[in-house]
């Protein structure tokens, strides 16, 4: 295994570069005497959501002071710019900055203060949907001017943020009250793809930076007190699916100029999804409580889109660096605590289900100038998914079914790293760095106080699973 900060260093820049010209404006300049291109181009979709229901009633509470949102994004516009460097001086270079992004948050806070009974009433529930197909495509050819390299940004970006608070203090029973739902889903099929030729004059060196990201966030916090008994209140559901099949592709090949830059092509790319769920369930009941205050997260990520690299350095010092990292990471937090004066049965239970499946591969083509042409190259494929579990319970009465907690967590990678290097006629050395890591990390703690019996309760169950079948695969000349 290579050194982990090379293998995890493409993926922290993922979410920030992709994000980048999320609401960016679309402009389009040009300097006729110094022949310089730049094209900022950005699609951007923003949806907020806020919303708060309080209800304060003597007597009953019936369909109350529930929270509905549902937010939909679909994308098939496209990114396309075509740039060529002039023959002025002081310039001939080209710069384009090509952002897609997606943004949803949403805010529910409910809150129920009843006398009597409540019923059906202070539920959050929140479903959001991200669809991207668009593209971002650009093709750069420097100029026979100094300053004659390209630089291009490119990011596709979508981020989902869910908090959910809900609060339910009734005199009598409670049933069907107080219920957090999650979904969150994130699809995106759309690719970077850039074309750099450098020029003949002086820093005729490639520059680009391509990056995919997918980032969901849940925060669900649920309290029931009720004088009376508990059914179906408290519970928080979170359902977190990311699919990615966009791709990161670089074609560079150096220009023939001196000076600094000196033709060489330097290109980071990163594919990053990343998931996290808070969950918090509290009841206190003064009679029985049944299938109550129980969290369920299921987080789900599949990529198989490739970060591909194909340089070639220009007559200068025309060394190649490409770093590429794809990235999946999963955080699950749950706790529950029931305290209930009599019976407590299906409660206070917590279930964490983690996915992770990547085919995608890193790829790099590096073939050295004709002078100091040495290659550098960074890839990583990292799966990492983390547990915590907190479960607690006290029942004057029997417990059945109650404070368990069960984590399963399975990690798929068939991607591969592979990297082909041909070193230049001067000095040229080749340095690769390849690394395929998978981690899971498992906490769980329950605890049962029981008046009577106690029946399937208290338990702890793991499964974890790892499969990978990438190799590091490498050819050095």
């Amino acid at each position: 295994m290579n050194n982990k900060k090379n293998i995890l260093a493409p993926f922290t820049a993922v979410v920030a570069l992709s994000l980048l010209l999320l609401i960016g404006p679309t402009s389009m300049s040009m300097n006729a005497f110094a022949t310089t291109n730049t094209a900022n181009q950005g699609i951007g979709q923003s949806q907020s959501s806020t919303q708060l229901g309080v209800c304060v009633s003597g007597t009953g509470t019936l369909f109350s002071c529930n929270n509905l949102n549902a937010q939909n994004q679909a994308n098939s516009g496209n990114n396309a710019a075509a740039q060529q460097g002039g023959s002025g001086s002081g310039s001939g270079g080209n710069a384009a900055n090509q952002a897609i992004g997606q943004a949803q948050s949403s805010n529910q806070n409910a809150l129920c203060v009843s006398g009597t009974g409540t019923f059906v009433s202070c539920n959050n529930l929140n479903a959001q949907n991200q669809q991207n197909s668009g593209n971002n495509a650009l093709a750069q050819q420097g100029g026979s001017g100094s300053g004659s390299g390209n630089s291009a940004n490119q990011g596709i970006g979508q981020s989902q943020s869910s908090n959910q608070n809900s609060g339910v203090v009734s005199g009598g029973s409670t049933s069907g009250s107080g219920n957090n739902v999650n979904a969150q889903n994130q699809t995106n099929t759309g690719s970077n793809a850039a074309v750099q030729s450098g020029g003949s004059g002086s820093g005729s060196g490639n520059s680009a930076n391509q990056g995919i990201g997918q980032s969901q966030s849940s925060n669900q916090n649920s309290g029931v007190v009720s004088g009376g008994n508990t059914a179906g209140s408290g519970n928080n559901v979170n359902d977190q699916s990311q699919a990615n099949s966009g791709n990161n592709a670089a074609g560079q090949q150096g220009g023939s100029g001196i000076g600094k830059g000196k033709g060489g092509n330097s290109a980071n790319q990163g594919i990053g999804q990343s998931q996290s769920s808070n969950q918090n369930a509290q009841c206190v009941s003064g009679g029985n409580t049944a299938d109550s205050c129980n969290n369920t997260s299921t987080q789900n990520q599949a990529n198989s889109g490739n970060n591909a690299a194909g340089q070639q350095g220009g007559s200068g010092k025309g060394g190649n660096s490409a770093n590429q990292g794809i990235g999946q990471s999963q955080s699950s937090n749950q706790n529950a605590q029931c305290v209930s004066g009599g019976n407590t049965a299906d409660s206070c239970n917590n279930t964490s289900t983690q996915n992770q499946a990547n085919s995608g591969n890193n790829a790099a083509g590096q073939q050295g100038g004709s002078g100091k042409g040495g290659n550098s190259a960074n890839q990583g494929i990292g799966q990492s998914q983390s547990s915590n579990q907190n479960a607690q319970c006290v029942a004057g009465g029997s417990l059945s079914n109650s404070c368990s907690n069960t984590n399963t967590q399975n990690q798929q990678n068939s991607g591969n790293n592979a990297a082909a290097q041909s070193g230049g006629s001067g000095k040229g050395g080749n340095s690769a760095s390849q690394g395929i890591g998978q981690s899971q990390s498992s906490n769980q703690n329950a605890q049962c106080v029981s008046g009577k019996d106690a029946v399937v309760s208290c338990d702890n169950e793991n499964f974890q699973n790892q499969v990978n079948s990438g190799n590091n695969a490498l050819g050095q000349q």
